[in-house]
């Protein structure tokens, strides 16, 4: 699996809203798989902190 792909199934197995996967990639576009894996926290994870 490509890269690009990767990083958008990561995005998604972790609960991130569909409509922001396409902003996130352009932001993480340089990142390599391996360091977002480690770097990003599943969607619910952050917004239940704000709650």
């Amino acid at each position: 699996m490509e890269q690009k792909a990767k990083k958008q199934k990561l995005l998604r197995d972790y609960g991130y809203p569909e409509k922001a996967i396409p902003r996130l990639m352009e932001e993480i576009s340089s990142m390599d798989y391996e360091k977002l894996e480690k770097l990003i926290l599943p969607y619910n994870d952050i917004t239940s902190a704000k709650s």
